[in-house]
C-alpha cells in the first residue's frame, strides 16, 4: 500500500500503536498509514476502499482474510484564516480536516509513544516529540501541555491510564498532575465513548492494574457516580478479582464484558448478602438488581448487558448454594453457567475458600448428565 502511494507522488508512513508495539517487541492488533494523499485520492488509487466518517473523513482499505488498513490525511491546527473562514461559510468549512505536513500532523496527537513514523522504503523512524526515548523509558506523555490535550478530548485520560496498565508504564508527573485536576472533565464526554472506554479497559488484559490507576488518580469517581459507593469501600478486592480475571477469563468471550462488570459489583454485594442457603432468593435478587441499576445509569449499558451481569450474579449465589441442592440439575444446563463458574473460581482464587464447592461443581460437570423424560412412555420402561 505505501509502495502504491509512493509510486504516484505521495508520501506515506506507518503511525500510531502499530509502530509503538513493533519498538516493543508486541504483535500489533492492525496498522495505520498516514499520508499526504487527501481521502478522495486514497479512493481512486485503491478498488478495495471506502472513505468513512464526517467528523475526521478516514479511507478503509480491505484486504483478504478481512484485514482493514485506516489510512489518515496528515492534518493541522486550524489558524485565524481558517477561523474567519468557517465563519463566513457559517461553519459549513470542516475545521477538522484541514490538511498539513507530518510535522503538523504529529502535533495533533495525543501520546509522543503513538506518534512515530516508520518509513518501510528505508526501515526508518521518523521522531518529532521523544517518543523514541519515551518508549524506552517507558513513560507516557503527552504531546503538549496534558491540561490543554485532556480540554481537548477528556476521552485521552482514560487512554492515558489503558495505555499505561496495558504496556507496563509509568505516566509522567504533568500527565499524573492533570488528570488529577481535571479529571472531571471526562463527564464532559459523550456517555456512548465513555462506555465504549471503560469497557475497552475492562478487556484490555489489565484491568486490575487499570481500575487501581483510576481510583489512585480519582477517576473512578467521575467515571462511576453512583457505583463508586459500593466499589470503593472494597477496592483492594475489586482489583484482586480483576487481576485474576485478566489471567483466567477469556476475553474474546460474549460473556466477558458481563463478567468484568459483575466483579466490579461482587465485593459489595458479598458483604451485604453473603451467599449461603440461609439467604433466600428474593432478597439476593432485589440487592442485585439494585447494584446492575447503578452500574447502568453510569455507564449507559445496554439492556442486554445489563441482563448479562445481573444473570452472571444471580448464579454466582447458585454456584455458592453447592450442586446438591435442588434445581441444580436445572441449573447446569443454563447457557450461562461455564461463564458463572469461571467467576466462581476467580473469587474461590481470590478469597481463598468455597474450593470444594468448586470441584463439586467441577465433578457435576464432567459427568454426563442422564436424560430425563417427565411422563416416560411404558415401552420405554426396563
Amino acid at each position: 500500500m505505501i509502495r502504491r502511494l509512493g509510486k504516484f507522488g505521495y508520501t506515506a508512513y506507518l503511525v500510531g500503536g502499530g509502530v509503538r508495539d513493533l519498538l516493543l517487541d508486541r504483535r500489533p492488533k492492525d496498522f495505520d498509514v498516514a499520508t499526504n494523499a487527501s481521502p478522495e485520492d486514497v479512493r481512486r488509487l485503491f478498488n478495495n476502499s471506502r472513505i468513512i466518517g464526517s467528523r475526521f473523513r478516514l479511507v478503509q482499505v480491505y484486504f483478504r482474510g478481512g484485514r482493514i488498513v485506516e489510512v489518515s490525511t496528515f492534518r493541522r491546527d486550524p489558524d485565524v484564516q481558517d477561523m474567519e473562514e468557517a465563519e463566513d461559510a457559517e461553519g459549513s468549512y470542516s475545521l477538522n480536516n484541514l490538511y498539513g505536513d507530518p510535522y503538523q500532523d504529529v502535533m495533533r496527537r495525543d501520546f509522543t509513544i503513538n506518534a512515530l513514523f516508520y518509513d518501510p522504503k528505508d526501515f526508518s523512524i521518523i521522531d518529532y516529540v521523544g517518543g523514541w526515548e519515551d518508549i524506552h523509558r517507558r513513560v507516557l506523555r503527552a504531546i503538549g501541555d496534558p491540561q490543554e490535550r485532556f480540554a481537548e478530548d477528556p476521552v485521552r485520560m482514560t487512554r492515558a491510564v489503558e495505555f499505561a496498565s496495558r504496556l507496563g508504564f509509568y505516566l509522567h508527573p504533568s500527565v499524573e498532575e492533570a488528570i488529577m485536576d481535571d479529571g472531571w472533565r471526562v463527564t464532559q464526554a459523550s456517555s456512548e465513548r465513555l462506555r465504549e472506554e471503560i469497557l475497552g479497559i475492562l478487556l484490555s488484559g489489565a484491568s486490575g492494574r487499570a481500575m487501581d490507576l483510576m481510583n489512585i488518580l480519582g477517576l473512578v469517581s467521575h467515571l462511576f457516580l453512583k457505583t463508586q459507593g459500593l466499589m470503593t469501600p472494597h477496592m483492594d478486592e475489586v482489583v484482586s478479582l480483576l487481576v485474576k480475571a485478566d489471567g483466567s477469563i477469556r476475553r474474546d468471550s460474549p460473556w466477558a464484558p458481563g463478567q468484568f462488570l459483575a466483579l466490579l459489583l461482587l465485593p459489595w454485594l458479598r458483604s451485604l448478602c453473603p451467599f449461603t442457603s440461609k439467604i433466600i432468593l428474593g432478597q439476593t435478587l432485589e440487592i442485585i438488581d439494585q447494584a446492575v441499576l447503578m452500574v447502568k445509569s453510569d455507564l449507559f449499558l445496554s439492556a442486554r448487558l445489563s441482563h448479562i451481569t445481573r444473570e452472571l450474579l444471580l448464579s454466582l449465589w447458585r454456584l455458592a448454594r453447592g450442586p446438591r441442592v435442588r434445581g441444580a440439575g436445572r441449573f447446569r444446563e443454563n447457557e450461562c453457567f461455564q461463564a458463572a463458574l469461571d467467576l466462581f473460581k476467580v473469587e474461590s482464587l481470590v478469597y481463598r475458600r468455597d474450593r470444594v464447592l468448586l470441584d463439586q461443581w467441577h465433578e457435576m460437570e464432567g459427568r454426563k448428565r442422564k436424560p430425563f423424560y417427565r411422563n416416560r412412555p411404558k415401552g420405554l420402561m426396563r
